[in-house]
């Protein structure tokens, strides 16, 4: 039984998808939580469990660094679980340059300034998940840049592991494999993408939100005290193939 009871908990991407439905995961599990939205519908969308969560650009590091400032200023954070993130299905060739790095900006850059930071936020023993993709792992033909932010995410995850294990601060990335969140709307409502891709999942559907809440709250838990530097797929056993 995972008890966060007087643990507390950041979230980059709070508002919406695998964000909101960790946050409520947490919260069920006794945490208190924090993190950002993006506007005044996603502060609406977290009010059940939550008051305290700040309205960023998770791009903008001064403003994500202050509202985790402020969001440790009593008590030092057990976790910080990185959810925020897009994509673009375009190929290398029809991606812009400045399309290229909003994604590597928001996908990976951001991830790597709050973990930069994040020592000084952090308690002892704390731990660190980031929301990566199979596509970090696999690959995909229409989207380069989500690709390539997922991989280097994925390398940082390791790298961040061996540089925190010194604090027993624990470091893991979770690679989903597609979810039914507002990210893959466009996909699941357009009935031949959505059946072309059914088919290449072995458990034969998209994967729930609730799916990956659990497991970011179980990496976030001390039930997962000895796994770190680990990117652990959740896929419906599509790279098993």
């Amino acid at each position: 039984m995972i008890s966060l009871v007087n643990k507390t908990f950041f979230i980059t991407g709070l508002g919406s998808g695998i964000g909101l439905a960790t946050g409520q995961c947490l919260a069920d599990h006794g945490a208190r939580v924090t993190g950002t939205v993006v506007n005044e519908e996603q502060r609406e969308a977290v009010s059940s469990f939550t008051q305290d969560c700040y309205q960023v650009d998770v791009t903008d590091t001064n403003a994500l660094l202050d509202a985790i400032s402020v969001a440790s200023k009593d008590q030092k954070l057990d976790g910080i679980i990185g959810c925020a993130g897009a994509i673009i299905l375009k190929t290398s060739a029809q991606t812009s340059s400045q399309e290229w790095q909003n994604i590597i900006d928001l996908n990976l850059s951001a991830n790597f300034e709050m973990a930069k930071a994040a020592p000084d936020f952090l308690n002892d023993h704390a731990a660190m998940v980031f929301i990566s993709s199979q596509i970090g792992l696999v690959g995909h033909k229409n989207a380069a840049a989500y690709a390539a932010s997922k991989a280097g995410l994925n390398g940082l995850t390791r790298a961040l592991a061996l540089e925190m294990a010194g604090r027993n601060i624990r470091v893991n990335a979770i690679a989903p494999g597609p979810i039914a969140t507002p990210m893959t709307a466009d996909t699941r409502a357009t009935p031949e993408r959505y059946e072309n891709l059914v088919k290449q999942i072995p458990l034969g559907r998209f994967g729930e939100a609730d799916e990956i809440a659990k497991l970011a709250v179980f990496l976030a838990s001390d039930a997962a005290s000895f796994i770190t530097g680990q990117v652990i797929v959740a896929d419906g056993g599509f790279t098993a193939q």
